[in-house]
C-alpha cells in the first residue's frame, strides 16, 4: 500500500516535528484517509514532517517515524528492538512483562504482553487492523514465543470480547508465570487487561521488601499479587480484599502456588470503597481501578482518592505503612498526590518513603506525557512520641 500525503494544520506541525506520536482530528487540514492507510505528513509548504498510519476517532494519525518505511520492516524492527531491551531487564526469575508498550517502543496504539511462551497483543488503534499479520509475525519471531494471541475488547477498535489465536499452538485457558521468583496464575481470555497487572511488578517488590513480620491488608487486590509478595517477604498474615469472587479464588490459588496455606489468611469479597477492616494493620496496600475517563469526572475522582486515603490511612497502625497507587491517566502525579495528602491529614501525620511511576518495561516517549498514568507512593504513619510527665 503506497503512502498518501496528508497536510497538517500549521499549529500541529511543531509538536509532530518534535516527536509527538498523535495527530488529533483537528490537526488534519483536509479529508482523512481510511484507517490503516500509510501517510506522509506534510506542512503547509508541502515539506515532509513525519510518516504514520491514518486512524479513526479523535486520534487521526499515529506517527511511526520521521521518514516513510515499508510497514512490515518497520514493525519487525520495532518489535525486535523492544525484545532486545527486555532481554537486558529480566533474568530467569521473571517471564511475565510488557514486551511492546505503544509509542514508547515505536508502535503507538500497540501493546504486547508476554506470559512465558505466550504473547498477547492488544490494539488500541483501528489503524493496525490491516497490519495485524506482519505484527503477529514479528512477535512470533521473538525468541521463546510459541503462541501469539490477540485480546479483544477495545470498543473503538474491535467492539468484541475474548481472545483469538494469531500464530502457534492453541491458547491455553490458564498458565503459570514467574515474577521475581514467585509463581502466578494467568488466564489469557479472562480478567482485567491481558491477565496479570504487569505494571505493578516493581511496586509489588517494594511491598515485599517492607513486609517482614507485618500484618498486611491488600485492598482492590484482584488476584492477590501484592499479598503474595508480602508473604514472600515474611508477612505474618495477609487479608485479601476484592469485589470479584473469581479474583479472590485466583488469589487463593496464587498463595498456594507459592507454598502459602490460604486458610491461614483472610479473604473478603466486598466493595473496597466501602469496606472497613476489623482492626488496623501494619501495612495496607490500596490499588484501586482507574476512576475517571473523562473531564467531567475528574473532580469526583480526586475526591474518591482523597476519601480512600482517609479510609485506609486510618487502617494503618502508628508506625505502619500505606502503599497506595493510581492508574488514572487523566490525573497528573501532582494532582493525585495532593488528593492523597488531603485525605491523610484526617488520618494522622505521614512521611513519604518512596514514589514511583511506570516501570522500565513500560517506556514512555519523551514528547508524549499523556502516556504517563501510573503513580505509586509508600508512606509511613508517624508514631506520636509519648508526652513526658514533667521536666526537672
Amino acid at each position: 500500500m503506497n503512502p498518501v500525503d496528508v497536510a497538517l494544520t500549521r499549529d500541529t506541525v511543531g509538536s509532530i516535528a518534535r516527536g509527538h506520536p498523535w495527530v488529533w482530528a483537528e490537526g488534519v487540514a483536509g479529508p482523512r484517509p481510511p484507517a490503516g492507510t500509510p501517510v506522509v505528513l506534510k506542512d503547509d509548504r508541502g515539506r515532509p514532517v513525519a510518516f504514520g498510519l491514518s486512524d479513526r476517532g479523535p486520534i487521526a494519525i499515529r506517527v511511526l517515524s520521521r521518514f516513510p518505511l515499508p510497514l512490515p520492516r518497520l514493525v519487525a524492527s520495532a518489535v525486535a528492538a523492544a525484545a532486545d531491551l527486555r532481554a537486558a531487564m529480566f533474568g530467569d526469575d521473571t517471564d511475565a512483562f510488557r514486551l511492546v508498550n505503544g509509542a514508547g517502543d515505536g508502535l503507538p496504539g500497540v501493546v504486547v504482553d508476554r506470559y512465558a511462551d505466550l504473547a498477547v497483543i492488544r490494539l488500541y488503534g483501528a489503524c493496525w487492523e490491516p497490519w495485524l499479520e506482519p505484527l503477529a509475525d514479528a512477535v512470533a519471531a521473538v525468541p521463546g514465543i510459541a503462541t501469539v494471541a490477540r485480546r479483544l475488547g477495545v470498543r473503538r477498535v474491535d467492539g468484541s470480547a475474548g481472545v483469538e489465536r494469531l500464530a502457534g499452538p492453541p491458547i491455553p485457558d490458564e498458565l503459570v508465570v514467574r515474577e521475581s521468583g514467585l509463581r502466578f496464575l494467568v488466564r489469557p481470555g479472562r480478567g482485567q487487561k491481558t491477565g496479570l497487572f504487569l505494571d505493578q511488578r516493581e511496586n509489588r517488590w517494594m511491598v515485599r521488601r517492607f513486609a517482614a513480620d507485618r500484618e498486611v491488608i491488600d485492598v482492590f487486590s484482584c488476584t492477590g499479587g501484592f499479598a503474595t509478595h508480602a508473604l514472600a517477604g515474611g508477612a505474618r498474615r495477609v487479608i485479601v480484599v476484592d469485589v470479584a469472587p473469581e479474583a479472590i479464588a485466583d488469589a487463593r490459588t496464587n498463595l498456594r502456588l507459592n507454598g502459602f496455606e490460604p486458610d491461614r489468611h483472610g479473604f473478603e469479597v466486598v466493595d473496597a470503597f466501602a469496606w472497613t477492616p476489623a482492626r488496623p494493620a501494619d501495612l495496607v496496600v490500596c490499588d484501586p481501578p482507574s476512576l475517571t475517563h473523562g473531564r467531567k469526572a475528574d473532580a469526583a475522582a480526586r475526591r474518591r482518592y482523597r476519601d480512600l486515603a482517609t479510609r485506609y490511612g486510618r487502617a494503618v497502625v502508628p508506625g505502619g505503612l500505606l502503599a497506595t497507587a493510581s492508574c488514572t491517566a487523566r490525573l497528573s502525579f501532582a494532582r493525585w498526590e495532593q488528593a492523597v495528602r488531603e485525605g491523610l491529614r484526617r488520618a494522622g501525620r505521614w512521611s513519604c518513603l518512596h514514589r514511583a511511576a511506570e516501570p522500565p518495561d513500560h517506556p514512555v516517549l519523551a514528547e508524549h506525557p499523556e502516556a504517563r498514568y501510573l503513580k505509586f507512593m509508600l508512606l509511613q504513619r508517624r508514631a506520636e512520641p509519648a508526652a513526658r510527665a514533667g521536666v526537672g
